[in-house]
């Protein structure tokens, strides 16, 4: 028993300087390429869980230290017409909780538009009933998925979600959490039903923490009413911080967690759902322990803007961004290239 205790201790930083070496490796075919090596990534997740965060603070430190952030001309838009102290206010609750539920919320009129988008255009399935069909528009009426994901480039063809990509103060809450100039990495858009009461691993109904980048910041928006019953958003508040995840749960590795296995490390005051009304907005560090709660009856439509200090990591798609119908966005891409450096731009 002595001897393997003391191989566990030799092996752990053995471990961590191999992934150190990968990540390094990874970054300089990444600079070259703009692709992340598979193994670096893997070692990116290692890492992190043989440090329980040191490892990725420590990078975003030094992106931190790489550029200055933008300067922008205000922070007015859908979240209010923010000054600093009110940026200042939202970021640290978000470093403390891992979240933050906004006041003001998006339209009704902007809501509807978006969910007749989700009406109509066909969406990826997850957990089909039929394994055969991938493709499918969604039916409220007679649901065969348990989500139902719509195609970026929809998305981001659409003028409201393309002033949403573009609205600073959604630009200037992402600069001052990540501490440098964000890049837009993730537009999506998703329909969760009650085909399924019990928890789905597809659907990401198990609590989990995401690890595709070093750093970033999603901003969900609910374009429905979300109640206990409809799917909210679930935390462990305060989980994403360093330190915050128990060794025993990071020791499990990059998975699904059942909430028997979370209530054993966390008291049930950290336990969070947000529920909220349509127009929602929520802006979420998903380094936190978080699922989707299954639904038991209706559906969730929630669209979800992405921002990332890096795209070093998991792999992704550029697209193209063909069309832009909205002013601001055109400014935007001109004057903030960085943050649009996934688009393919015309």
């Amino acid at each position: 028993m002595l001897l393997k205790k003391k191989l566990k201790s030799w092996f752990k930083p053995l471990k961590s300087l191999s992934s150190i070496i990968s990540i390094l490796k990874g970054a300089f075919v990444y600079k070259i390429t703009g692709v992340t090596p598979e193994k670096a990534y893997l070692s990116l997740i290692s890492l992190y869980c043989l440090t329980n965060g040191y490892s990725n603070a420590f990078l975003s430190w030094l992106l931190k230290l790489q550029r200055h952030r933008y300067i922008f001309p205000h922070a007015n838009g859908v979240l209010g017409d923010l000054d600093s102290t009110q940026i200042h206010r939202v970021v640290q609750e978000i470093r403390e909780n891992g979240y933050y539920v906004f006041d003001r919320l998006l339209s009704v009129d902007i809501c509807d538009t978006l969910i007749s988008l989700a009406l109509t255009k066909e969406c990826n399935l997850r957990s089909s009933l039929d394994a055969d069909i991938k493709m499918s528009i969604y039916d409220r009426t007679n649901p065969i998925a348990v989500t139902y994901w719509l195609k970026e480039e929809d998305l981001i063809a659409n003028p409201d979600v393309q002033a949403l990509m573009a609205d600073l103060s959604i630009l200037a809450i992402a600069q001052a959490y990540l501490e440098t100039q964000p890049i837009l990495d993730i537009v999506t858009m998703w329909w969760s039903t009650a085909l399924s009461k019990t928890a789905c691993t597809d659907s990401a109904q198990l609590y989990h923490f995401d690890m595709d980048r070093i750093k970033w910041l999603k901003f969900f928006i609910y374009l429905t009413d979300v109640t206990s019953d409809n799917g909210p958003h679930c935390y462990i508040a305060g989980s994403h911080q360093i330190g915050g995840k128990p060794r025993e749960l990071l020791n499990l590795g990059y998975t699904r967690i059942s909430d028997e296995d979370m209530i054993k490390f966390y008291p049930q005051e950290k336990f969070v759902e947000v529920t909220a009304p349509k127009g929602t907005i929520v802006a979420g560090d998903t380094l936190c322990f978080h699922k989707g709660k299954p639904l038991q009856k209706g559906d969730r439509l929630v669209l979800e803007l992405e921002f990332t200090n890096s795209l070093f990591g998991g792999s992704y798609q550029k697209v193209e961004l063909k069309d832009i119908n909205n002013s601001n966005l055109s400014e935007s891409v001109k004057n903030y290239s960085r943050a649009f450096q996934k688009f393919i731009l015309n």
